[in-house]
This record gives structure tokens, C-alpha cells and sequence, in this order.
């Protein structure tokens, strides 16, 4: 018999609220192995529960008390923001737990069988450039890209080793032009790639359009600096890692700015709105001009995977 080697094992990701009531359960699920083999778990960690750690508070387990009758009417409540819900809603205090307790029993399963691992929802929220259209509660399924419901990962990364000139000699240096050009067609590439897709749902495929997500990253990073003669762990690695991700991500957003006088601006562009970002707000200024001026192609640019 012929092997399909086409084929390949679906992978899943799993998010859970800190604050759900079933928080300790789902925390415990793949300890022992065996179970949820195809899923990875992530908590998703709210600037709620860190606070609570760091001054050593309890921390309450919550859901929403509309539709409930079990007898808890007299359960105190607290208004949460919960998926699905435009703003925060009532919600039963189910019990209330030691924050460090918590957060202890998340590190020691990671510790003994790799899950959960966590995603700092608060963050992640804040530092979304599309944060006027959408709510972000997961990842792909290896965590480098979260993404709203029905989102697509689409992602490249650049061999870094093949812009070192002179590897292992004095003379060793990275050559940032031609990265900075690579980085240019790496986000045409990846822009074309949303066009020619085949989405297993319609829904997939509106929000790619409406957003053109890209993930463009790097790999290789420890090989280079030794290829450079940097120690990994210096501040002249760790400065060298800024000025190739710095190198990438302006090259990276030009490109987008220079593709949308192309081709026009993602659909769900409010540029208003994008400029407020964090990260959008931290480019050079004459991006963020361009950006207002012309519009940009893609809602998101960048994405370091676990390589």
C-alpha cells in the first residue's frame, strides 16, 4: 500500500478564562498524558490575576449569572467583561481562590507536562493594531499569532544565517540592506498568498480579506550571532537581535504602506484608529505619515514563531 504523505495531523489550540470556574480541571486535563493529544492549552491570563498574584490577593472564579438557576441567587456578583458580551456582565462569584495558589498550580503543570501554557489576554488586546474591530482570546496553535474568531495564520520567516558575510572571522558582519530587501518581498509574498487561498469557510476567508493578516518573522537568530561571534546571552546578542527585528518590521511596513498605493488599503482600515495602536504609535513618524496618507495593506505584519 501506498502512504499518503500528504497528510498530516490537525493541530488545535484551547484557550481558558483565569477566572472560570473550572479553571483547577482544565489546568490538570493533560497531566498523565494521553489526553486532548491533538489540542495544545493555553490560559488566558488577565492583568486581573497578575496583580492579584503580585500583592497576594484572592482572586474570584466567575460566570454569568443570566440564565443560571442553580439555586445561587444569593451568590455575590461582579461585572466582568465576557467573550461574547459586548461590554461586562453580571456575573456569580462561584468561589473565590488564593491568586498565587493559582498561579502556582499553572506553573508546576506546565513544569511536569508542558501544559498549560498561558497568553497574557490584557496585553495581547492592548497592543493589537486591529484592537477597534476585534477581540482577541487565542493563538494558532503554537501561540506565535493570536488571532479573532475565524482567523488564518499566514506565515514566513527569514533565514538570518544567509545575511551573515564572513561567518566566524573578524571581519563577520550582517548585511541589514539585504535583509531589509528580502523583508520587502517577503510581505508581497505573503500578501498574494491571501489571494490565492482556498479557506475551508467562507467566514475564514472574509476575515482574512478584511484584515490581510501576515506573520513575517525570523529564525536562525542563535546561529547567527555565533556566526557573528556574540555569546547568546549579552547585551551585544541582545542588541544585535533589536536592530534585526527593528531592520524587519520598518521594512516589513513600508512594503504594506507601498503595497496599498498598489493595490489599496485592508478593508477594515479605520486609520484613525490604527495610528492609536501602541506598536503602530512607536513606528518612525514618517511611517506613521505614510500610514494616514496612504493607507496600509495589512493589519498585521509580524510574527516570531517557536523556531
Amino acid at each position: 500500500t501506498l502512504q499518503n504523505t500528504s497528510e498530516r495531523r490537525g493541530a488545535m489550540m484551547a484557550t481558558l478564562r483565569c477566572d472560570h470556574p473550572d479553571i483547577d480541571e482544565y489546568i490538570d486535563a493533560k497531566r498523565g498524558g494521553g489526553a486532548l493529544a491533538s489540542f495544545n492549552l493555553s490560559v488566558q491570563v488577565s492583568d486581573k490575576l497578575m496583580d492579584a498574584v503580585a500583592a497576594d490577593r484572592d482572586f474570584a472564579l466567575v460566570f454569568p449569572a443570566e440564565g443560571l438557576d442553580d439555586g445561587g441567587q444569593d451568590a455575590p456578583i461582579e461585572m466582568r467583561a465576557w467573550t461574547g458580551s459586548a461590554g461586562a456582565v453580571p456575573c456569580r462569584v462561584w468561589r473565590r481562590v488564593r491568586a498565587r495558589e493559582l498561579w502556582q498550580r499553572i506553573v508546576h503543570a506546565a513544569h511536569e507536562s508542558g501544559e498549560p501554557g498561558v497568553v497574557f489576554v490584557d496585553r495581547v488586546n492592548r497592543w493589537n493594531n486591529l484592537w477597534y474591530r476585534e477581540h482577541i482570546t487565542a493563538t494558532n496553535p503554537c501561540g506565535e499569532l493570536p488571532l479573532p474568531p475565524y482567523g488564518a495564520c499566514n506565515l514566513g520567516s527569514l533565514v538570518l544565517p544567509r545575511f551573515v558575510r564572513d561567518p566566524f572571522t573578524p571581519r563577520a558582519a550582517f548585511d541589514f540592506d539585504a535583509l531589509a530587501t528580502t523583508a520587502t518581498l517577503a510581505v508581497r509574498f505573503l500578501d498574494d498568498v491571501i489571494d490565492v487561498s482556498h479557506f475551508p469557510l467562507p467566514e475564514q476567508a472574509a476575515e482574512a480579506r478584511a484584515t490581510r493578516r501576515l506573520g513575517l518573522g525570523m529564525t536562525g537568530l542563535a546561529d547567527a550571532l555565533l556566526m557573528l561571534g556574540k555569546r547568546y546571552d549579552t547585551e551585544d546578542a541582545r542588541q544585535a537581535a533589536a536592530a534585526i527585528m527593528r531592520t524587519i518590521a520598518h521594512a516589513a511596513y513600508r512594503a504594506s504602506i507601498d503595497l496599498a498605493r498598489e493595490r489599496g488599503p485592508f478593508p477594515a482600515l479605520d486609520a484613525d484608529r490604527f495610528l492609536l495602536s501602541p506598536f503602530v504609535a512607536a513606528l518612525p513618524e514618517h511611517l506613521q505619515l505614510l500610514i494616514r496618507s496612504d493607507g496600509i495593506r495589512n493589519g498585521q505584519l509580524l510574527a516570531v514563531a517557536p523556531a
